[in-house]
């Protein structure tokens, strides 16, 4: 005896730029959440240098640079950034009125 399981076609693939936009919205929502809490942790370790705050929660090693903190920062920020891009590349911009070009 055979049996034969068939499955339906499903749907097409997508061949444009962007297809993943949602994923990528999301993504850089995080992203920059991420980057606002590590931004936090750089200005507070600057404050701790300055004497305006306590001290911070790490004493010693390398995450007790502030420029750790804020470089890793503007690197998700710079990450964030690139993926919103990637998100509208399959969207059409709607921004610039048409008379301005």
């Amino acid at each position: 005896m055979v049996v034969r399981i068939r499955f339906g076609t499903g749907r097409p693939m997508e061949d444009r730029a962007g297809k993943n936009g949602r994923a990528a919205r999301i993504a850089a929502s995080v992203l920059t959440l991420i980057a606002i809490c590590l931004t936090t942790f750089g200005l507070w370790r600057v404050a701790q240098d300055l004497g305006w705050a306590g001290d911070f929660i790490i004493a010693e090693g390398f995450l007790s640079h502030w420029q750790v903190w804020i470089g890793a920062a503007v690197l998700l920020q710079w990450m964030a950034w690139r993926l919103l891009g990637y998100a509208r590349g399959g969207e059409p911009d709607t921004d610039i009125p048409e008379s301005a070009t």
